[in-house]
């Protein structure tokens, strides 16, 4: 079955939006954060001549996409800086299977925007997940970097591909504080790895560090919105802490975090 005809809507009425990593935003990371509509309104070209907007976001592979909703367009709403900004409104049509229906689609080209004409003998079902989806599944340590929010996601809801990679080694993170420019190298070592040295982050924000604490005793939780969570390097889950925090203090000495950063030995 194709999409147009599992969602009952017309393809000649419909552009689809092929929404991808541009560079500067994951679109998926924004689905989940829910902040997909208001990046998707603004837009570089008049992409949205047709009444429907059918978003797809780029999931697990290049032919893999998540259905993000039906949107009706109201049009250019205003145009400034090189961008026009458009007023959508989420439509019912289909709005059960958002974050649930996984589309099989091979792109054609380099076209984000292209006509639903063009998609009717092409995009087919793959999936239908039985919950909407709220995050993105783990793929590798290297990839990680989580933004404050996301890592509040993460914790709350336990998603297992995440906490099964994450409890499964130690090693050695990095936070960055993109307001400040300021870095923390830590480590973690010990039962459950970094899954558990980040639930302190998670649940108190300074994760018992000491700048960190002071940082948040000055300023409270909303210094750590810009936070962003990342993995330097791992090792095996039953490596020997004195090695962790050898290679720990290698990391400080590289990235300059004692004299420029958070960390304070």
């Amino acid at each position: 079955m194709n999409i147009f005809e599992i969602l009952n809507i017309s393809s000649e009425d419909t552009k689809v939006h092929l929404a991808g990593n541009n560079g500067t935003a994951d679109p998926l990371d924004l689905f989940f954060s829910g902040e997909f509509k208001v990046w998707q309104e603004r837009q570089n070209k008049r992409n949205f001549g047709r009444k429907y907007i059918l978003s797809l976001i780029k999931y697990s592979n290049d032919e893999q996409w998540l259905f993000g909703g039906v949107y009706e367009s109201q049009g250019i709403q205003d145009s400034r800086d090189g961008h026009h900004y458009y007023k959508t409104t989420l439509t019912n049509v289909g709005q059960s299977l958002i974050g649930r229906l996984i589309v099989s689609y091979k792109r054609k080209g380099r076209n984000s925007y292209p006509n639903g004409e063009s998609l009717v003998d092409s995009a087919f079902i793959h999936e239908i997940k039985s919950e909407p989806l709220a995050f993105s599944e783990f793929s590798k340590f290297k990839a990680v970097s989580l933004p404050r929010n996301h890592l509040e996601l993460l914790f709350k809801n336990e998603y297992s591909s995440w906490k099964s990679a994450l409890s499964s080694v130690s090693g050695v993170y990095l936070i960055s504080d993109s307001k400040s420019g300021k870095l923390y190298v830590g480590s973690a070592y010990g039962d459950n790895g970094l899954w558990a040295r980040w639930a302190d982050y998670a649940s108190n924000y300074h994760g018992n560090n000491k700048a960190l604490k002071q940082l948040y005793s000055e300023f409270g939780e909303d210094a750590f919105n810009e936070f962003t969570y990342s993995i330097l390097e791992t090792c095996d889950l039953d490596t020997d802490k004195d090695v962790v925090i050898a290679i720990e203090n290698l990391w400080k000495e590289k990235l300059l975090s004692r004299e420029f950063g958070y960390n304070e030995n």
